[in-house]
């Protein structure tokens, strides 16, 4: 049954089409018949003879199946309105749609932006570029080669897998015209329309998921961060704390804020579609940042040891809230970290290198 909301169809082409096979008109007829049957509305822009909309209509309208406005009319305003003969007798049908664009070429290529599919046959150059841009906004494509013209040329432009045609659809349209080819052409859409459909479920279901994984890791991010500081505040807050759980506030806290700063890190990239984020490249991110952010901090604590001559409860302490900013930087920055790190001679060589010159 055909309503407002029902997918619409584009008739695009002509039935200029000549065979002994086969009569052109007749076939796009039964077309008409079985877009009604099946619940489309279709979308006409010339009811002069030879083009394939008339005999669509007629064959529409003639179903008994068609419904109110289910037979969408578009034309510049200040054009000439299309008028079928149908319409004397059954205006209900028809939804005239005046368009505001004068150029008929501008009107007609922009329409079909807010069809569903598109059926063509036979037609010339706007046929052609009519079939380029369904197939450019992967819209459901019904071209049938048997009418010849250039709706040929876009059943050689249809990709199975690119466009949502399948292999045996795209076989079935060249095949020769004969009863139940309608039925069948009105069924390729059908399920052409559905193959979008559940390939646009699957696209939101992905984001969704992305959406969730991706908050649950922000999330994380959060509560290390969280932790992070309530080990700064258990070494700040507890005065008769002894020196080993100081220490252990010293390095985990850091550790903390490096995986928390290199978590967020992560979120701030995937948003910023810079990074594909996966299960695995979280963990491995986190796991680099509790590195870079221990290592960042104990080279800090050393060098304030060295500074200081030693390292009791009193300093350790009051080390402890740059310690783990250090360690939030560096997981956070830890590609900077790493680099900086694989590039530092620890160990003096020049001796060594001395001794092997001859």
């Amino acid at each position: 049954m055909a309503a407002a909301g029902s997918p619409i169809i584009a008739i695009v082409g002509n039935t200029k089409a000549a065979s002994a096979v086969f009569d052109a008109a007749a076939a796009a007829e039964a077309l008409g018949a079985a877009l009604a049957k099946a619940g489309f509305r279709i979308l006409v822009y010339s009811s002069g003879p030879g083009f394939l909309e008339s005999p669509i209509v007629k064959g529409y309208a003639a179903s008994a199946e068609a419904r109110e406005k289910s037979i969408q009319i578009r034309y510049p305003l200040d054009g000439t309105p299309p008028q079928f003969p149908e319409q004397e007798k059954q205006g209900r049908l028809f939804d005239p749609r005046p368009d505001h664009i004068q150029n008929w070429e501008t009107s007609f290529y922009l329409s079909l932006t807010e069809v569903d599919g598109i059926i063509l046959a036979g037609g010339g150059d706007s046929t052609l570029i009519a079939g380029m841009v369904a197939l450019g906004h992967r819209l459901a494509v019904v071209t049938l080669p048997t009418f010849g013209g250039k709706a040929t040329d876009v059943w050689k432009a249809l990709t199975p897998g690119r466009d949502l045609v399948s292999v045996e659809e795209r076989a079935e349209m060249a095949a020769p015209w004969s009863n139940g080819m309608a039925e069948r052409c009105v069924a390729m859409l059908s399920d052409q329309l559905q193959r979008k459909a559940e390939a646009e479920r699957a696209r939101r279901l992905a984001d969704l998921q992305r959406e969730s994984f991706i908050t649950r890791h922000a999330a994380m991010a959060g509560i290390l961060f969280a932790l992070s500081i309530a080990c700064l505040a258990l070494g700040l807050g507890f005065d008769k704390a002894p020196l080993w759980l100081i220490l252990t506030m010293l390095f985990g806290a850091p550790m903390l804020a490096g995986m928390s700063g290199s978590t967020i890190r992560l979120v701030f990239d995937w948003q910023q579609a810079k990074v594909s984020l996966t299960r695995q490249s979280a963990i491995t991110t986190a796991m680099l940042g509790l590195i870079a952010g221990g290592a960042a901090a104990l080279l800090f604590t050393l060098a304030q040891t060295a500074a200081l001559k030693t390292l009791d409860l009193d300093p350790a302490r009051r080390l402890i809230p740059f310690a783990l900013a250090v360690g939030f930087v560096a997981g956070l920055t830890l590609d900077a970290v790493f680099r900086k790190l694989i590039a530092s001679d620890v160990v003096e060589l020049s001796a060594v290198e001395a001794k092997k010159r001859p």
